[in-house]
């Protein structure tokens, strides 16, 4: 029996998600966010790098690829990744983005006086 193949759109539908009043910033956050998160990876493999290097001495890439991370050193290294976002995130830990609020409607004018009419000279 196979298995159905599945055919994920590649691009995504609808509009991208505004926080802040200038999309701009928006653009910069997701700049931050998605390089912060290569730098937390490039950590983790360094780290791994590093304990194979005091385990054996000499590394290949396979090992890299191979080593599993056990409960303590997890434990470490989301100790590591928590303390570098709070370093990275500092400015934006205690305020929410806030989106500009819609302007209410204002209230009906009353009903319109009839402009006097000017009185014309002769």
């Amino acid at each position: 029996m196979s298995t159905p193949t599945v055919r994920l759109p590649r691009v995504a539908k609808g509009k991208r998600p505004q926080f802040f009043d200038d999309p701009a910033i928006d653009q910069m956050m997701t700049f931050i966010i998605e390089l912060s998160a290569e730098v937390s990876v490039v950590y983790d493999r360094l780290d791994t790098v590093e304990r194979l290097l005091d385990a054996k001495g000499t590394i290949s890439r396979a090992d890299i690829e191979a080593y599993r991370a056990n409960e303590t050193v997890e434990a470490e290294r989301m100790a590591r990744r928590d303390s570098y976002l709070k370093r990275v995130f500092r400015m934006h830990q205690n305020a929410a983005p806030q989106k500009a609020e819609k302007p209410k409607a204002a209230a009906k004018p009353k009903a319109k006086a009839k402009p006097k009419a000017k009185k014309r000279r002769k």
